[in-house]
């Protein structure tokens, strides 16, 4: 008969898997940009966040453009898919670590490489959530606090985006619900 603590470890372990193989799968189709520009471009046209046709504009007239915002930055992007495959290394390590907790190491050292690991993830799922939550303040025109597709439903940008503000958004959504 199965033991209570050993259940409860087992259902919440392929909780967390679920999780990140979820978060691994959601960054890794949004790299290599597939939805960032085609969003931005798309809540440019209507107004709702800075637009990146502008750029040209600054680069003919031999302006200095305003720096990308970190929401549609490609190094946010791979910052997310870096935090996912690090957090899924992190599953294999803990995993392992709680697997062999009872063979040979004492608790204490399993309930410090734990909360190790708790405190690492925390901290990066947070920094996550906050560069996909972040602003768009380029365009003084068009100040955005927080990406468009947060703020509207997906069903107001253009057909061919609506898959993309939707991957986007459960990326979010999964990026809040790992802290």
């Amino acid at each position: 008969m199965l033991r209570s603590p050993f259940l409860i470890f087992f259902v919440i372990t392929i909780i967390e898997l679920i999780l990140f193989i979820m978060l691994l799968s959601l960054f890794a189709c949004a790299y290599l940009d597939r939805f960032r520009t085609a969003l931005w471009k798309d809540g440019g046209s209507k107004g709702w966040n800075s637009d990146p046709h502008q750029r040209v504009y600054f680069y003919a007239n031999y302006r200095e453009a305003p720096p990308i915002p970190l929401i549609w930055d490609e190094s946010s992007t791979l910052c997310n898919l870096c935090i996912a495959l690090l957090t899924f290394i992190f599953w294999i390590i803990r995993f392992n670590v709680n697997l062999l907790s009872g063979k040979s190491w004492d608790l204490y050292s399993t309930i410090m490489t734990n909360a190790l690991y708790d405190g690492i993830l925390i901290a990066l799922w947070v920094y996550s959530a906050t560069v996909q939550s972040s602003g768009d303040f380029s365009d003084p025109q068009h100040i955005s606090l927080r990406p468009w597709y947060l703020d509207h439903a997906c069903d107001l940008a253009s057909p061919k985006n609506w898959s993309a503000c939707a991957t986007v958004k459960a990326s979010y959504v999964f990026s809040v619900f790992a802290v």
